[in-house]
């Protein structure tokens, strides 16, 4: 019984980490899918070409077969591709498993009771799952880095008379990672048979980056409209370099607000273990008392709420 009790808590705190943390973009990154799915011809006719894959998310047959039947194994598979590890999803979730049940045994072998058994089982579920988004998070900056020099040796072979496809397959031979792998794959579809608009729209979801859905949705219009393709990538380029800028700015405006919140939330706590290191029973009334708890415990969730209120007003999006 109780090890179902950790597995639906574990489950719980993995749901909601990954609802709150793997939501693409924003308004204008939603927008911009949508915009991509509707460019170009919708034939239903035309037959649909599927690549062979490897799309088990679990050795075990079982765990296999669970996650197929929930989205949450598709999620968790594009979070792994994107973040450039190499597991499972079925593994990732065995290892959040495992965090909640070391929590759990930690929790209760250092307070003896239940409730911070629990509370240590919430707090390391999620750890593997977060060092897995922060992965993600590293390399589509990293791609977002580098982006802007590949569309520039983009811009360079079409002027020198290449195909679209061609160019890609520079890109993907002589840009750094992770956008030399990026292009690869999609130059790889695209040999395989796959429709260029797919490859490009399969980019767009593998790569968490607005910027390149700027890219696709510049290609894809222009396939269907005509124009210089070249002249079109060299203005995305200096668009997004100039977002780029304007991030730069913001960082350096909101540099002062990040930094004050980060020392209003340290301040209390770096008081709290000075005074239990000097006056050890200071807060002993408090501990021993139903009202002190209480206190305690509402203070912790002030500074919560105090921690995502500022990041709020310093998270500006362009």
């Amino acid at each position: 019984m109780t090890i179902l009790f950790i597995l639906l808590i574990a489950a719980a705190v993995m749901v909601l980490v990954l609802g709150v943390g793997v939501e693409r973009g924003g308004a204008v990154a939603r927008e911009l899918g949508e915009r991509l799915r509707r460019i170009g011809p919708q034939d239903e006719d035309r037959p649909v070409r599927e690549l062979e894959r490897d799309r088990r998310m679990s050795v075990i047959p079982w765990l296999d077969q669970a996650l197929r039947n929930i989205r949450l194994g598709e999620r968790l598979e594009m979070l792994l591709y994107q973040a450039g590890v190499n597991l499972r999803a079925g593994t990732l979730i065995l290892m959040c498993v495992m965090f909640a049940v070391g929590g759990y045994i930690i929790g209760i072998a250092m307070f003896h009771r239940v409730f911070p058994g629990i509370v240590g089982l919430a707090g390391c579920t999620p750890l593997p799952l977060l060092w897995v988004m922060q992965k993600k998070s590293q390399r589509m900056r990293a791609f977002a880095r580098e982006f802007p020099d590949a569309l520039d040796l983009l811009v360079t072979a079409l002027r020198a008379g290449l195909s679209f496809t061609a160019a890609m397959q520079i890109v993907a031979d002589e840009a750094p990672e992770p956008v030399r792998g990026e292009f690869a794959v999609t130059v790889e579809e695209q040999a395989l048979g796959l429709d260029p608009r797919e490859a490009l729209l399969n980019l767009t979801r593998r790569v968490d980056v607005l910027d390149l859905r700027f890219f696709a949705t510049a290609v894809l219009l222009q396939r269907e409209t005509g124009g210089n393709l070249a002249e079109v990538l060299m203005n995305t380029s200096a668009l997004i370099r100039d977002r780029f800028r304007v991030l730069g700015d913001i960082a350096t405006y909101t540099a002062q607000g990040k930094i004050t919140g980060m020392i209003l939330v340290c301040l209390p706590i770096f008081i709290t273990l000075f005074m239990l290191v000097l006056t050890p029973n200071f807060f002993k009334p408090m501990m021993d008392s139903d009202s002190g708890r209480f206190a305690l415990w509402f203070a912790a969730g002030m500074q919560v709420a105090g921690i995502l209120a500022v990041r709020k007003i310093v998270n500006i999006k362009v």
